[in-house]
């Protein structure tokens, strides 16, 4: 029972560093560098916090982490490279 209590709060401690960097790259401050990172630093946490879902992480996160990349940083790059 205290494995999966465990499995649980880990879970739960992943889904808040999600939300804290998904909400720092809407915020549109960072540069794609630096969401880039943010997204990798919140991966390698999460290799210790949940090492045997990765799979699920690649799955779920990822493409989630790239979809507000490419939603909130890249046309802000584009505006920036026009002028």
């Amino acid at each position: 029972m205290t494995k999966y209590l465990d499995h649980d709060k880990a879970v739960k401690k992943l889904q808040k560093l999600v939300d804290e960097a998904c909400e720092k790259i809407r915020n549109g401050k960072l540069t794609l560098g630096e969401a880039r990172k943010e997204a990798a630093l919140v991966r390698l946490k999460a290799e210790k916090l949940i090492p045997f879902d990765m799979d699920k992480f690649d799955l779920i996160y990822a493409p989630r982490f790239k979809r507000l990349i490419d939603q909130f940083l890249r046309p802000k790059l584009k505006d920036d490279s026009s002028k």
